[in-house]
């Protein structure tokens, strides 16, 4: 086989198993949103796999709402404290005196202490959902392993096109067998997998039993396999089942049509597939977009009520503007690099966050307009 051809996969390769740390998230995670899934799958199965995700991140989002107050509440004592801050600062100067600065910092901690004010726990929020952001990017690029009734539909499709003569071929290697689905199969196999592969076919030749020479080899692809056909087939493009369907014979192409049209409806979300990764092209850069937008704001949102204008110097204005701007920017450009799935997470939780912040300002009478800087 030409190996140029898997450089024309790029980032759509078969997707290896995740490793120890993020295998158990994703499996957790997986079995939550395959409960979610069947229920909007009852109701229809257009858009159940994005409706899956927005009702997990509202839930997980909706558990995290008493830290996130508290979090939010601490900052906000942060900013009522700070003039006492500043005295501190002012009555021990920047010495570097050991015993000096540790009295400094008996004070100030003794000050937060007493109001409960901690600068550290407003990274608290985002940091638990990092695992939930890591363990979906697995999860929506191979749903099917997670969701049954979305598995199932993979399976029947594979079965089927192992079946129709001359779409995959009748052994496991060599690769380059004529078959136009072995053909587009192998160019989103990754070359180790594909060494595997013929070391597997080596073992096999070998006396080794299936499952003896399927353990030694390593991850590999079986496409005679309907669970590993599933795998490559799930990161099959609209233009490849287009040209796959006029190598399917006419009695055949009507069922594979309707599996295909089926895993359309259920992976696509409004305009977007949901196991894409993100990039920069038309329509997936509009999810880069809105995550911005939405970040902007609910930064907007929390600096209007963390901070205090009438107390800040040019230099203070100054770092809070290149917050404002740095790390909503820094988090598009960083989740451009992950599946439609993940941007649909971010996008839900950052609008959440917004309407939490816009009750919190309400209540405190802070006016939207106001600047925070």
């Amino acid at each position: 086989m030409d190996v140029f051809l898997l450089l024309r996969a790029g980032s759509n390769y078969v997707e290896r198993p995740p490793g120890r740390i993020v295998g158990p998230i994703a499996q957790f995670f997986g079995f939550i949103i395959n409960i979610l899934f069947n229920i909007f799958y009852s109701i229809g199965p257009a858009h159940s796999l994005g409706l899956s995700i927005v009702l997990l991140t509202i839930i997980f989002r909706s558990l995290m709402l008493p830290l996130t107050l508290k979090s939010q509440r601490s900052m906000m004592n942060m900013r009522k404290i700070k003039p006492e801050l500043d005295k501190i600062q002012e009555k021990y100067g920047k010495s570097k005196d050991p015993e000096i600065m540790k009295k400094a910092n008996a004070e100030r901690s003794a000050l937060m202490a007493k109001h409960n004010a901690n600068p550290l726990t407003g990274c608290l929020p985002m940091l638990i959902q990092m695992p939930l952001f890591f363990g979906l990017s697995f999860i929506v690029r191979q749903a099917f392993l997670y969701i049954a009734n979305l598995r199932n539909i993979y399976y029947e499709l594979a079965e089927l096109l192992i079946r129709i003569p001359g779409l995959v071929g009748e052994h496991v290697v060599p690769f380059e067998q004529n078959g136009i689905v072995r053909q587009y199969a192998t160019r989103l196999i990754s070359q180790n997998m594909l060494e595997n592969g013929v070391e597997f076919q080596r073992l096999l030749n070998l006396g080794y039993s299936y499952e003896n020479a399927r353990a030694a080899a390593g991850d590999i692809i079986d496409l005679l396999n309907p669970a590993d056909l599933s795998r490559a087939i799930n990161r099959f493009t609209p233009d490849m089942w287009e040209s796959v369907y006029t190598h399917v014979p006419a009695n055949y192409l009507p069922t594979v049509e309707g599996l295909v049209s089926r895993l359309g409806d259920i992976e696509t979300f409004l305009i977007w597939n949901t196991g894409d990764v993100i990039g920069w092209g038309f329509p997936n850069v509009l999810i880069t977009i809105i995550i911005l937008v939405t970040m902007l704001f609910q930064t907007w949102l929390s600096q209007q009520r963390q901070s205090d204008p009438s107390t800040m110097t040019d230099t203070m204005r100054t770092q809070q503007r290149i917050m404002f701007l740095v790390m909503p920017v820094m988090m598009a450009v960083f989740t451009a690099a992950f599946p439609v799935g993940v941007g649909i997470f971010w996008i839900t939780s950052q609008v959440y966050g917004v309407i939490q912040e816009l009750i919190l300002n309400r209540k405190n009478k802070i006016p939207l307009l106001q600047k925070p800087w």
